[in-house]
């Protein structure tokens, strides 16, 4: 019999994740529906929803609002979607979706179908081209 031991911070990135997935079930639901590999990532206090390209997370598509999702149910600051493929081998970042408009500005689309099926049709082009 093997113990798991979780640290502190293991178990607050678990309790994290969770609450992001729920915040966000319906996006990343909807992402499912054209597209594998559905995660989420956070940096501090902000949130991507992501699809991974790659098995070695170097190549990935985040998804936000004007710039990264916040943590409570609110939507209304988030202005849009934004999806963006990030390539970490070659530093580069892509725009494939963008619905955002200005901070100040009235919201931009909010609409999942849109935002699913390109970053659907992108992620599976991407795989299909590179055999992933």
């Amino acid at each position: 019999m093997t113990l798991h031991y979780l640290s502190a911070v293991q178990l607050l990135r678990r309790v994290d994740e969770d609450k992001a997935r729920a915040l966000y079930a319906d996006v990343i639901e909807a992402l499912e529906q054209h597209c594998t590999d559905v995660g989420v990532d956070w940096c501090g206090n902000e949130l991507n929803i992501t699809v991974q390209l790659t098995t070695d997370g170097e190549q990935y598509v985040a998804i936000a609002g004007r710039e990264s999702l916040p943590w409570h149910p609110d939507r209304s600051e988030i202005g849009g979607w934004k999806a963006v493929h990030i390539d970490n081998t070659y530093g580069t970042a892509r725009v494939i979706y963008d619905s955002t408009t200005a901070e100040g500005a009235p919201p931009g689309d909010l609409s999942l179908d849109p935002l699913a099926e390109e970053v659907g049709a992108y992620v599976n082009g991407w795989h299909t081209e590179h055999g992933g």
